[in-house]
């Protein structure tokens, strides 16, 4: 295992501990939506992006908002929020609201909490860069339940009839929206083609390989060599981490109670040994 592996996975078990520490103590949230977004997440903040003293240069957009405590906890192990906040989450007033609120934390580019909207707002600073004529990369991840709003299809449309690179889209294909499957909710057929009929090239990978996610993201950063929109779908797994909320639309937003914590604090740690 090579050295900036292990200091991935490392972080991702940090992160999945903050996920588990902040919901148990609001008492509410989506712990497998976080869950299923770590590694993606902390690959971006700690290997992808451009920082400059502290302050990030790229765009990042979570399109599926109520995945905000995986986003958060990453923040919290990038040192660009203080820890102190990890039991603030969903406080009135708190910086860390239950979705993703640029009013309230300045480290957040984009507010979301209505699905649907973060490809749209993507595109807005793609523009924002042809007028400023910078070259930020931005980042969109969203559901593969959010992919049932119509408006998602008309920002596809959009960035791939007019040939967009600096946007990454990324779907985190964990195949479950709230308590049921994506498949019995309003089945979305084959994603690829989907994606490619709108002008993208697609990549499908193991959402939770660390290898995998590098080479996709090393890619979408040549685009000299891109002709096309990338678009990459993450085969992730909800809950991903602790075993007894692996594959179950149940932990979409259940509370977690006392035993679940304790349960949950040692299947990472478990995970971390292995």
């Amino acid at each position: 295992m090579t050295k900036l592996k292990k200091e991935f996975n490392k972080i991702c078990s940090k992160v999945r501990r903050n996920i588990i520490e902040m919901l148990f103590s609001a008492g509410s949230g989506h712990p497998g939506s976080s869950l299923s977004t770590v590694e993606i997440l902390v690959y971006l903040y700690f290997f992808q992006m451009k920082f400059k003293r502290k302050k990030k240069y790229d765009k990042f957009i979570l399109s599926k908002g109520h995945a905000v405590p995986a986003l958060y906890s990453v923040l919290l192990e990038k040192k660009l929020i203080n820890r102190k906040l990890i039991n603030k989450l969903r406080i009135i007033d708190s910086p860390l609201q239950g979705h993703p609120d640029m009013n309230y934390l300045k480290e957040i580019d984009f507010g979301t909490g209505a699905l649907g909207q973060g490809l749209s707002a993507a595109i807005g600073f793609s523009i924002a860069n042809k007028i400023n004529k910078t070259s930020k990369n931005i980042y969109c991840i969203l559901g593969d339940g959010e992919l049932q709003e119509g408006q998602v299809w008309e920002a596809a449309m959009f960035i791939g009839s007019k040939k967009i690179l600096d946007i990454c889209t990324i779907i985190d294909n964990n195949k479950f929206q709230n308590e049921l499957s994506v498949i019995d909710t309003l089945n979305m057929g084959n994603l690829k083609s989907k994606f490619t009929s709108f002008g993208f090239e697609v990549l499908k990978l193991d959402g939770h390989n660390f290898n995998q996610i590098k080479k996709s993201l090393n890619y979408f950063l040549n685009k000299k060599k891109r002709k096309k929109p990338l678009c990459i779908i993450l085969n992730t797994i909800k809950g991903k981490g602790v075993k007894f909320m692996e594959h179950s639309g149940v932990w979409h937003s259940k509370k977690i109670e006392n035993n679940d914590y304790l349960k949950s604090l040692k299947d990472i740690a478990n995970n971390e040994k292995n």
